[in-house]
Parts: C-alpha cells; sequence; structure tokens
C-alpha cells in the first residue's frame, strides 16, 4: 500500500533564482551592462528572470529597432536573445515603469502618472489591453516574454483584477494558460515559495505569483573606507555567509524554501560594478557550500513546476504487492518529483511504465529523469508528467 504522498523539490534539489529588473536598452550605460551580465550568465551558470523594458523612449522596442537608431538596438536585443535569454526569462516590466502610455496612439498620458500609482484602481479590462501591448512590443522584437514583471507595485490594491488581466493578456498575445508575475517581496518570513494566484483545472488555466525573499544589498556605511574585497564579503554575507551557515539565503535554504532573490541593472553598474563581484560571490558560495543539493531555474520552470504540483490528483490503484499509482495533472512538468511510504518490500521495489522499469539510484541528490532511489524508509521517484501518468510500483 502506497501512504503519505508528497511531491518533492524537483530532483531533490532546492530551486535558485535570480531576478533582474529595471534593464532598458534606452538608457545610458545599458551596453555596457549587457555585456558585463551576459559574461556573468556565461561565467557561473546562473538563471532566473530579466527584465527587457518595452519602451526605450522615445520610442517603443520595436519601433527603435526599425528606427534612426537600428543597429545599435538591434545588437543589443541580439545579445539579450543569444547570450541572456537561454538561462532568462525575458519579462516587461509593464510598458515604460514611468508614466502611463495612452494605447491610442502610443503617447504619455497628461498629465503624466506613474504606471504603479494608476494601476491602483484599474479593472481587469484596463489593465489586460495595456499588458497585452507590453507582450506584444517584446514579441514584435524577437522576445516572447512568458511572465509579468510589476514596476514598483504595480496592481498590488487591485491584485486579483490585474491576476486575471495578466491571463487574458497572455493567452492573446502568446497563446499561454500557464503564465506568472512578479510582485512581492518578503524579506522576513521564514518560509518562502511561490503562490498560486489563480487556478481553472479544467480550463488548464493558471497564474503563479513569484516572491522574492531578498533584494539589493542593504549598504553598511561602516564600509565606505574598506577596501573591495572586504566590501565583497562583507555585503555577500547579507545573501550567504562564506561558512553557509547564516544570511538569507542560507536561512531560506534551511526551512526548505525557494531560493529567489533580485537585483536592479542600475544597482549593478555603481561602484565600478561592485554588485558584479557581490553576486560572483554569492553564486561561487551556494556553489561551494550547497553543491547538487541546488538548482539554478529560470521562473518559467519555477511556475510550471509549482502550478503542476499544487494542480495534481492522485488516484492508487491495485493492491497487496502490486500498485498502480495514477496521477492527472493540467500542467505537464519535466523532472516532477513525489515521494511515498510503502507496505512493499523496499529491497525488490520494481517501478516503471507501460512495463519498463526505471533506474534505480543510490540514495543520492539529483535524481536523473525516469529514475527512484531509497532514503529513510521513503521511496524517491523523479518523471516527466504529463496530464494522464500511470506508474507501476511492484
Amino acid at each position: 500500500m502506497i501512504t503519505d504522498l508528497r511531491v518533492e523539490n524537483p530532483r531533490l534539489q532546492t530551486p535558485v533564482s535570480l531576478i533582474l529588473d529595471d534593464s532598458s536598452p534606452g538608457e545610458r550605460l545599458y551596453s555596457e551592462f549587457v555585456d558585463q551580465f551576459a559574461g556573468l550568465v556565461e561565467e557561473t551558470g546562473i538563471k532566473g528572470k530579466f527584465t527587457v523594458m518595452p519602451y526605450t523612449f522615445p520610442e517603443t522596442l520595436d519601433q527603435a529597432m526599425r528606427g534612426d537608431r537600428p543597429a545599435c538596438i538591434r545588437k543589443l536585443v541580439e545579445k539579450i536573445r543569444k547570450r541572456i535569454a537561454p538561462n532568462f526569462d525575458i519579462t516587461p516590466e509593464i510598458l515604460t515603469h514611468n508614466a502611463v502610455v495612452d494605447l491610442k496612439d502610443g503617447s504619455l498620458v497628461y498629465p503624466c502618472m506613474a504606471e504603479h500609482l494608476w494601476s491602483q484602481t484599474q479593472k481587469e479590462e484596463i489593465l489586460a489591453p495595456y499588458i497585452a501591448r507590453a507582450l506584444q512590443i517584446l514579441k514584435d522584437s524577437g522576445l516572447e516574454a512568458p511572465g509579468v514583471t510589476s514596476p514598483t507595485n504595480f496592481g498590488k490594491e487591485v491584485e486579483a483584477e490585474y491576476v486575471r488581466a495578466i491571463l487574458h493578456a497572455q493567452q492573446q498575445v502568446n497563446s499561454r494558460s500557464l503564465t506568472w508575475y512578479f510582485l512581492h517581496v518578503d524579506t522576513q518570513s521564514r518560509r518562502l515559495l511561490p503562490q498560486v494566484a489563480l487556478m481553472d483545472k479544467a480550463q488548464r488555466q493558471a497564474v503563479v505569483s513569484i516572491v522574492s525573499g531578498y533584494g539589493d544589498y542593504v549598504i553598511d556605511q561602516s564600509l565606505k573606507n574598506c577596501s573591495r574585497e572586504e566590501k565583497i564579503a562583507r555585503y555577500a554575507d547579507q545573501y550567504l555567509t562564506a561558512d553557509g551557515r547564516q544570511g538569507r539565503l542560507a536561512d531560506l535554504y534551511h526551512t526548505d524554501s525557494y531560493l529567489i532573490f533580485h537585483h536592479h541593472w542600475w544597482r549593478m553598474m555603481r561602484e565600478d560594478s561592485l554588485e558584479f563581484d557581490i553576486l560572483r560571490e554569492v553564486t561561487g558560495r551556494l556553489r561551494r557550500k550547497f553543491g547538487e543539493r541546488i538548482q539554478w531555474m529560470r521562473l518559467n520552470d519555477i511556475a510550471c513546476y509549482w502550478a503542476a504540483s499544487q494542480g495534481m490528483e492522485t488516484h492508487i490503484e491495485g493492491k497487496e504487492s502490486r500498485f498502480d499509482l495514477r496521477l492527472s495533472s493540467p500542467f505537464p512538468c519535466k523532472d516532477f518529483t513525489i515521494s511515498f511510504q510503502t507496505s512493499a518490500s523496499p529491497p525488490e521495489l520494481k517501478i516503471g511504465e507501460s512495463g519498463q522499469a526505471w533506474l534505480r539510484q543510490e540514495a543520492q541528490v539529483p535524481l536523473k529523469s525516469n529514475s527512484w532511489c531509497i532514503k529513510q524508509d521513503r521511496v524517491y521517484l523523479c518523471f516527466d508528467l504529463d496530464i494522464e501518468t500511470r506508474i507501476r510500483i511492484e
């Protein structure tokens, strides 16, 4: 008999993800930033989410690629697409991260009002086309966005309307019924996980809220006259100390949280790009202290995994020493990982699908797809979850 079935972290590894905010091709120093960030991604293998602002001022990104400065903008977009997008999901931070745009003619609304302030009183039918315009601009620029980033606290006071608007905009522009958004930051809670903001299993629709557990380092004036090396080490301690025991990411790791944190591009260019070296130190400490117990993931993969875990239904058929575990999910998902206890004799377990036995691994991390292991009297399985998945256990 199978009892106490649980969804585990993918491949038994804690997800880690970096959110990069405010990135805009219209800003001074942006080309230098893209080069440095792309180099960091290639050097470290980090993954996450990367904002590309749809408006570059005075025109939209897709217009800029056809206008007076197409060579420069095209080169930047191509760098993002080839060197950053393989590891980072691209999102708009709505349209401008500044003044509201009149969708009729593309001009700024006068008198000017910041998007995040304007959004707090809007309904779904107003927000959806506004979000859709941002998604469409990026798509027309060759950057499809699977999720949305909120500038400041965009939509927070009308979050239910905002969530439905995001879904409808994604359905319209990108034909997506599973999407996500980044709005909330929580630097205090002991345990932090994504949240399902909307789910309709029958329609196979979901919107996931991605929550960041920490942001840019907090400036410490006592370090003002310290060496660059000392600043890097001390600021990295805010995330994870060298021994791996303290810091916000250590606290989250030890409560089995997802390690999601964010930075702003303009902060990374200050003090001769100090934050790049801080982030490089943090990623190195994560690798040295946690090794294969963590995995870097794009936010879209995190949202997909979380939606699948929350929408999955299980049915157990059979008796005595032979069972069929049937899993139903509105959302297919790679490397889905579950665990359970069983009355069957563990050393003789045969686990597989469609009559083909899966590989039994030693009790180690990470699990490979279509494999299983036993740890502390629990059986752990890793497989690609489909809309209907049947697993035989005997």
